[in-house]
Parts: structure tokens; C-alpha cells; sequence
């Protein structure tokens, strides 16, 4: 997952973003891709999707960014996607978006499934109905496209989901275990007496199908399905050590300035919070009342900051667009304030105006933790939540778990391979190699895909939407922007 960079280090509420890139050929852009969602309220920033350190929106790719506003603004109607059409490859195909809100845990769906390339680059999806996103055929597609890429054993190996913990290599290992296992399970069955009398299905030159060999071929079949579906399972849902690599030091909690602060940037900061507070109607604060920044601007915008703060003092506690509000104010407020303190000789300051700014922004900065803690019960993160939502998961180490029942596994079909076939003639190994064959294709184009599209079948059959799950690397992220405000702000986050 992807922290965006655009976040403001005080934005407290926030998003999980889906993009899901469709799997048509070129579906994949170069392109940088911009966003802007669309509340009942009003709407957010502009932001940048993209990760600095890995490529996103390839072919069939699913890319997630954890996306943080100061506050609510109501329901998440629509969504603003474009692109600038730069790099080799700038044509895209968004199949879907998914918005998930970690404070209420509620999905919004963006069912878009169209290109975004020449001219028409820039696109708004509305949000889709219920009906919609909880529809036969919208399930079913979703289910059956995830469930070929990644329960199908064999097709994962091609084209496996990016965001799994099953990895390529342990699916290509399990494959071999698979196949060793079919081989170890066929050639024990041909210890068996032949059956003479055994009708033959299929007759082509001088080979010749059997009903004993088929039934030998789904027994086969059928035998080897549990004995992988255990190292698969543990594989599949082992949670994922993630390891931080940062750095633990007091250099990486510095949270004031090094360098001399101008005035100019003091204004600009202030103004940056004005015009986030105007993006919604509850903060009674237009965006078309911020002024350009000016020098004498700095004691109008932190009396527009003072008419917000008094509007929450009157609120009743409750409202989660308070809650957020009040904190995002507060630590903003908390900034700006260590940005006074560090005023340079070319802040064009005069130490009576800079007095008079300090104690006006530490008259905000105890309204502000005032609001702050009288509405303190709504806004804790949703961490807790998070947790009771997740699915089970085993321990890291039950990898080397896996890694042993697979190579165990492996060696001991192996083993009875080798042992069974020094006792067979060319004939029966002939017939071996035809129901190793047979149940191998049988697993491949048979058990696999029936599994997949009963699963989607049923999912779709009682109209459950497609989950977004939730995990520690949310946890992560969350905890990453927490301390990013501490650093911005100066001030440790309780």
C-alpha cells in the first residue's frame, strides 16, 4: 500500500483507495494519474497517485493508497480521475475503484470499465448503486477473474495477484509438489491387478483409454486434492512480516525547524489551513473570502481561524466533522506556532507585531485543544475496528512450516516413484504416463475451474459484494501519517 504524499501531515480521516487496472492488452499507463473525490458536502485536494518507490496501474494490477483529509465531508458521491498523457504508454483501462472509509468501514464501488487515453483523459464515475455492485453478473465477473488468478494453482503462476502473500515461487513450488504427488499416487494404483474385462472409452491408432484407467485417473485426482490444499492453505495465510527500516533515533522525531523562517512562509501556511477549513459548509468560511498573501494578511487569517474555532466551542459534541476539525486545527495551529518561534532576520517582523502574532496564535492554540478535547470521544482512529474485521491468519514462521511439509511431501513422492517404477515394464509404464496425463489435465481444466466458478457461483447466488479486508499494513500506514504530524506539528499524538 501506498501512503500518498499529498496527504497534509495533519489530515486525521482517512481513505483506502482500490485502482484496479483492467487485464485488456495495453491496459497498463505511464502516465501520471490524478484524483479528486466528490463529497455531499464538497470535495477534497487534488492528489497524485503515485508511489515513488515501485511502478503502479500495470496490467491487471490492483493499487491501493491510504488517502487523508482534514475531516468528513458527508457521502463519497463521485470521483475526478485523469492523467497527463506523458511516458511511452499513457493510454489506460480503469476497470473499477473501490473507497473504502477506515472510519465507518464503509465501501463505496466505482464500476468504470472504459479507456482513458487521447483527448478523453480526464473522466468523473459516479458512485454505483446497490443493485449494481450487489448484481449476478458483477460478482460473479469480479469473483471468477480473482478466483483464475489466484485459487487456480496453476494460471496463478502467470498472472498472480500482486497484493497476495502467496507468492510466485511458493505456487510454482506447490505446483511441483502437485505434480509430484500425482505421479507418486498414479503409479501406486498400477500396483493393482488390470482388469481385463475393463470397457474401453476411447481408441485412437494403438492407443486405447480404459474405464479402469480413467476411474484410476480421478481417484488419482481426488487423493492428491487434500494432500495440497493443506501446504496451499498455509501458504496462502501467512500473515506478512513487514519490517520497518527506519530510523529510530531522536534525528527522525526533529520537529523544529533548522533554518531560519521567513515571514512569507508563515502566510502561506495559514493560508493553506483557511482554504482547507473552507472546503466544507459546517466551517462557515468561503473560499472566495481568503485574500492573496500579502504581508498584512497574517492577523485576518488567524481571525478567520478564530471564528471557526468559536463555531466549534457552540457545536454539540457528537459530530465527527468536529472531532477531526478541531484536531486538524489544533496541530495546524501547533506548526504555525513553532514556525513563530524561528522567525530569521528577514521575516521583516517587527518585534512588537511578532509578540503580538506569538500571542495570538497561542490564544488559538488553547481554543483549539479546548475543542479538541470536548470533542475528543469521536475521534479516535479505527484501529480496533480494523482489527475485529480481520480474517484469520497464521504466524509469519509457519512459512518454514510450509516449506517442509512441501519438500516432505515432494521427497517422499519421489521416493515411491522411483520404487514403484523399477518394477513396472515398458507396457504398464506406457499406461502410467496416460493416467498421470489424464489427471493432471483433469486437474488443470477440471477440479481447478469448477472450483473457482462454484465459489464465484455461490458468492453471487447470495448476493455478497466482493470484500476489502483489512491489515497490519494499514495499521502501518495509519501509523506512519500519525508521525508525520508529530513531526509537523511538534507534539507528540495521544
Amino acid at each position: 500500500m501506498t501512503l500518498l504524499e499529498d496527504n497534509h501531515p495533519c489530515a486525521m480521516y482517512n481513505y483506502l483507495v482500490h485502482v484496479q487496472t483492467g487485464h485488456r492488452r495495453g491496459a497498463g499507463t505511464t502516465a501520471k494519474v490524478m484524483t479528486t473525490l466528490q463529497f455531499k458536502e464538497g470535495q477534497s485536494e487534488h492528489y497524485n497517485l503515485s508511489d515513488p518507490e515501485k511502478p503502479v496501474f500495470e496490467r491487471g494490477g490492483v493499487d491501493v493508497f491510504l488517502l487523508s483529509v482534514p475531516f468528513s465531508l458527508g457521502e463519497l458521491q463521485s470521483i475526478d480521475i485523469s492523467h497527463d498523457n506523458s511516458g511511452g504508454s499513457p493510454d489506460w483501462y480503469l476497470d473499477r475503484i473501490l473507497v473504502q472509509d477506515l472510519q465507518t468501514q464503509e465501501v463505496t464501488h466505482f464500476l468504470c470499465s472504459t479507456w482513458l487515453r487521447g483527448e478523453i483523459c480526464k473522466r468523473t464515475f459516479n458512485s454505483a448503486k446497490m443493485n449494481e455492485v450487489a448484481s449476478f453478473g458483477n460478482i460473479f465477473q469480479t469473483r471468477t477473474s480473482s478466483g483464475f488468478r489466484d485459487e487456480h494453482i496453476w494460471v496463478s503462476i502467470v498472472d498472480p495477484p500482486r497484493r497476495s502473500p502467496f507468492t510466485r515461487v511458493q505456487r510454482v513450488s506447490c505446483c511441483m509438489s502437485l505434480l509430484l504427488c500425482t505421479m507418486a499416487i498414479n503409479i501406486m494404483f498400477w500396483n493393482l491387478p488390470v482388469d481385463k474385462d475393463s470397457p474401453v472409452l476411447l481408441k485412437i491408432g494403438s492407443f486405447a483409454l480404459t474405464w479402469q484407467e480413467f476411474m484410476v485417473a480421478i481417484e488419482s485426482g481426488l487423493f492428491m486434492f487434500p494432500i495440497n490444499i493443506l501446504i496451499i492453505t498455509i501458504f496462502r495465510h501467512i500473515k506478512p512480516r513487514i519490517l520497518l527500516n527506519k530510523e529510530k533515533d531522536g534525528t527522525s522525531k526533529k520537529t523544529t525547524p533548522a533554518d531560519a523562517v521567513s515571514m512569507n512562509s508563515i502566510i502561506k501556511e495559514t493560508i493553506d489551513l483557511l482554504n482547507h477549513l473552507s472546503k466544507s459548509p459546517k466551517n462557515m468560511l468561503a473560499a472566495k473570502e481568503i485574500r492573496p498573501e500579502t504581508s498584512g494578511d497574517l492577523f485576518w487569517a488567524l481571525n478567520k481561524v478564530n471564528d471557526v474555532l468559536q463555531i466549534m466551542q457552540v457545536e454539540n459534541v457528537g459530530d465527527p466533522h468536529w472531532s477531526y476539525c478541531s484536531r486538524f486545527v489544533f496541530y495546524s495551529l501547533s506548526h504555525i506556532s513553532n514556525l513563530l518561534e524561528h522567525v530569521g532576520e528577514k521575516g521583516f517582523f517587527l518585534n512588537e507585531e511578532l509578540r503580538q502574532a506569538r500571542g495570538t496564535v497561542g490564544v488559538l492554540l488553547k481554543k483549539a485543544e479546548m475543542a479538541t478535547l470536548q470533542h475528543a470521544p469521536q475521534s479516535q482512529p479505527v484501529v480496533q475496528v480494523q482489527q475485529k474485521k480481520q480474517g484469520w491468519w497464521l504466524p509469519w514462521w509457519f512459512v518454514f512450516v510450509g516449506w517442509f511439509l512441501l519438500f516432505a511431501m515432494s521427497g517422499f513422492s519421489t521416493f515411491f516413484t522411483l520404487f514403484y517404477g523399477f518394477q513396472y515394464g515398458r507396457e504398464s509404464s506406457i499406461q502410467w504416463v496416460i493416467t498421470l496425463t489424464l489427471s493432471l489435465v483433469q486437474s488443470i481444466f477440471i477440479l481447478q475451474p469448477l472450483k473457482v466458478i462454484f465459489v464465484a457461483i455461490f458468492f453471487a447466488m447470495i448476493l455478497r459484494p466482493v470484500a476489502v479486508e483489512n491489515n497490519e499494513e494499514v495499521e502501518l500506514l495509519l501509523q506512519e501519517q500519525k508521525e508525520k504530524c508529530e513531526k509537523y506539528a511538534g507534539r507528540s499524538i495521544s
